[in-house]
């Protein structure tokens, strides 16, 4: 079987090397990120999340295997469960934000927008960058941070760099090698339209949230 991800994440490795060198990324990893920063991106998170589970579930009722289908839904059950965890953790008694920033509108109504109006192989090319990226840069983290015993966003590095999501990554990127087999070049290639452009609104999020994006006007 053709290893569509295999060759979509090396023409994008270039995305994921900008993340790691971004300045949340860094100062998360070191633990200097400041709290008021940590918090906007948490808000902007749980938005974005809002609307993913609901994109993951739309996928799901479109799979045409029972597995398939099962597992996005599944998905998008779960990010519920640890949106909630995550929440409790680091938000405690404040509030969460109601409206989302320009680039978290941006990135939702992107796959929103793939699921509704285009095919079900772009659709799971879109939504991958949110698994895998994650998972890259929660090991990448793992593997270079010293303070692990005092890092005050340690619970979130967990989240991301732990097994239970690293078999989810990999459950996702099997089903959409799947579907990319049987896929012809011109879908093919929208596939990979859509992953590169899903990665680069991975980058717009973490920057958006470590400048506090707001709406200019």
């Amino acid at each position: 079987m053709q290893d569509w991800y295999k060759i979509a994440r090396q023409e994008t490795d270039y995305i994921l090397e900008a993340i790691k060198e971004q300045s949340f990324i860094k100062e998360l990893m070191n633990g200097t990120l400041s709290k008021e920063v940590f918090q906007f991106y948490i808000n902007q998170d749980a938005m974005y999340l809002a609307e993913y589970k609901k994109v993951l579930a739309t996928i799901g009722v479109k799979c045409e295997h029972v597995d398939d289908t099962q597992f996005f839904l599944d998905s998008a059950t779960g990010i519920i469960n640890v949106e909630n965890a995550l929440h409790q953790i680091f938000l405690k008694d404040n509030q969460l934000a109601h409206e989302p920033s320009p680039t978290c509108e941006l990135y939702t109504s992107y796959l929103t927008r793939i699921v509704a109006n285009h095919s079900l192989e772009e659709a799971l090319a879109a939504v991958l960058p949110c698994f895998t990226i994650y998972k890259e840069i929660g090991d990448y983290i793992h593997t270079n941070q010293s303070n692990k015993a005092d890092n005050p966003y340690q619970d979130w590095i967990d989240t991301y760099g732990g097994e239970e999501f690293a078999n989810s990554v990999n459950n996702a990127i099997i089903i959409t090698n799947k579907y990319a087999a049987n896929a012809s070049e011109e879908v093919l290639q929208k596939m990979q339209t859509a992953f590169e452009k899903a990665s680069k609104l991975e980058w717009m999020f973490w920057d958006s949230a470590y400048n506090k994006e707001l709406w200019k006007i």
